[in-house]
């Protein structure tokens, strides 16, 4: 007996020295280490404390970033280096400090630095400078700057639209930067595509994954050997891989018939289908071949969507046949030729395409939901000091991609009920001539809004009268009499980007825009810690609980 009275006096003391070492070793902090959120993976749900805390769509969440002036001035008078730069970043409330900063893009990056404006691209990266620092489990977060969409909503819409589909996409939302205190602009934060993505859409980060780029060859998926090497505009961003399974994946794509041996095949004729949709040549459908990623999982890829900020005819490219969407020959795009030379894979892909025409982008749902988005985000347009259109732009943008959705569904719908021909020749429907970028008007014309011909109306194809009309686009503020409408640098890289049509949709000249950048990681940390923090001080004080009752029933029976 003698023994019985210290031990619930030590269980006590032992329930509370834990209890101190939960808080002393981090228990109640935002930032949770890999093991911590594997534990809790099963109570909290990644995609709702990301909706809610990091993208959420209902909202424009403010992201204060905090950066030496020098070094933020050294970042905007060089930012083609694309070099990282220390700042802190308070993110939607969420404050995290020694992050990295840079300025990011493509062609939007060349564009912007060739005019007055600093509005540039940014890439946060939140483990730059501290392993296993992350934001609700995202190493990066890209803010796009909207490059040449007057109307905001290009690239959100087409997000929500893939989305709709099923297809793996980034989280995305809006947000308003401000710059040591000071507002810089609104702009569209995108998830990048990484580690804490994959986890999420394939439940694993293991796989090869590739970027697709301009700069190089292969980017089309033609065969072109066994040599990885040759494929170089397919750049690896995983951290190691033997490229045995893209090189199966090519070869069976382009020298065999099983399709879905190496493809999700579903998730293809969705990613086409998706471009088509709107009218998106800035992808694998037009000249370029760019803006995808290839992810494999157990040997089998899929094809993730990328960047629409030219989305909706940004890029050219009205009225194009569903069939033969691309920019140049169909031969040359074997992810489309070959699959839709599947009888069954082209009805999935046509039921694809009705399904979306009848939903999502039909007149009343997306006449809704752009009214919606509008009313969400017109005082945030009206007040962003760096916007490269006006509010009057931005206004009459909005009218002009719900007038180009109208016209493209209804070709769309024509050409699935057989009314017009939805094929051609073989050597492509997707406009090459561009209307991409505003060289001397920054005004609002989406391709296909405008009375006449010579006003953007479609006209007839003089060589297939027979098929969709084309719509005219005039050369409007072109200077450079090297640079013709859509004419294409060696490698399909573009110097400039090609002139907008008359009044054309986006913001300042030479350029579009485009994104990238490393991988995040899924696995590392758990930024947003509220949750967990309730979980931790619930068992907590369930076991100190547990403890006092067991005292009392221990003093009860001696």
């Amino acid at each position: 007996m003698k023994f019985k009275l210290p031990v619930p006096f030590l269980l006590f003391g032992f329930v509370i020295l834990l209890i101190i070492g939960v808080i002393s070793n981090g228990g109640f902090t935002q930032t949770y280490t890999s093991e911590t959120s594997a534990n809790y993976s099963e109570v909290i749900d990644t995609n709702a404390v990301l909706d809610e805390t990091v993208f959420p769509k209902d909202k424009v969440v403010d992201v204060k970033i905090t950066i030496d002036d020098n070094d933020f001035q050294d970042l905007i008078e060089n930012a083609s280096e694309e070099e990282f730069k220390t700042a802190s970043v308070e993110y939607n409330g969420i404050k995290l400090d020694n992050i990295g900063i840079r300025a990011k893009g493509n062609l939007s990056l060349q564009s912007v630095s060739r005019t007055d404006s600093e509005r540039y691209s940014f890439k946060l990266s939140f483990d730059e400078y501290m392993d296993n620092q992350t934001l609700a489990g995202l190493t990066k977060i890209n803010l796009n700057n909207m490059y040449s969409d007057a109307s905001y909503l290009r690239e959100f819409l087409t997000y929500e639209l893939a989305e709709a589909m099923g297809l793996p996409t980034p989280k995305y939302s809006y947000v308003n930067i401000y710059v040591n205190d000071e507002l810089w602009g609104f702009y569209l934060a995108v998830e990048q595509i990484g580690d804490a993505y994959l986890e999420r859409n394939f439940d694993n980060t293991t796989g090869e994954l590739y970027k697709a780029e301009m700069n190089g060859a292969g980017s089309d998926l033609t065969w072109l050997g066994e040599d990885v090497s040759s494929y170089s505009s397919l750049v690896e961003k995983s951290k190691s891989s033997d490229s045995d399974s893209l090189i199966n994946m090519l070869n069976e794509l382009n020298n065999g018939s099983d399709y879905a041996k190496v493809l999700d095949v579903e998730e293809a004729l969705g990613y086409v289908a998706l471009n088509v949709l709107t009218a998106n040549m800035d992808s694998y459908l037009g000249q370029n071949k760019h803006n995808y990623y290839l992810y494999e999982d157990d040997g089998v890829f899929s094809i993730l969507p990328w960047d629409y900020n030219m989305a909706f005819g940004g890029f050219g490219g009205s009225n194009i046949l569903i069939d033969e969407p691309t920019q140049g020959a169909l031969s040359e795009r074997p992810l489309i030729a070959k699959l839709l030379q599947v009888e069954e894979y082209k009805a999935t892909y046509h039921e694809m395409l009705s399904e979306a025409i009848e939903g999502y982008l039909s007149d009343a749902q997306f006449q809704t939901r752009v009214q919606e988005l509008t009313q969400l985000i017109d005082p945030y347009v009206k007040a962003d000091p760096s916007a490269f259109s006006t509010y009057e732009e931005y206004e009459q943008g909005v009218t002009q991609l719900l007038s180009f959705n109208t016209s493209n569904v209804q070709s769309i719908d024509q050409q699935l009920e057989g009314t017009i021909p939805s094929s051609g020749d073989g050597s492509g429907s997707g406009d090459t001539r561009g209307g991409a970028m505003g060289r001397g008007q920054r005004g609002n014309n989406v391709p296909g809004n405008e009375p006449t011909a010579a006003e953007g109306q479609p006209v007839a194809n003089a060589q297939n009268p027979d098929a969709p009309a084309q719509v005219e686009q005039s050369p409007n503020g072109q200077t450079d009499p090297n640079q013709a409408i859509g004419q294409q640098q060696p490698n399909d890289q573009q110097n400039e980007a090609p002139p907008f049509a008359k009044g054309g949709q986006g913001g300042p000249p030479n350029g579009m825009g485009g994104m990238g950048g490393p991988n995040g990681d899924m696995n590392s940390t758990i930024g947003q810690g509220s949750v967990t923090e309730l979980i931790t001080t619930g068992i907590s004080l369930v076991v100190l609980l547990l403890t006092g009752l067991f005292i009392t029933f221990f003093k009860r029976k001696r």
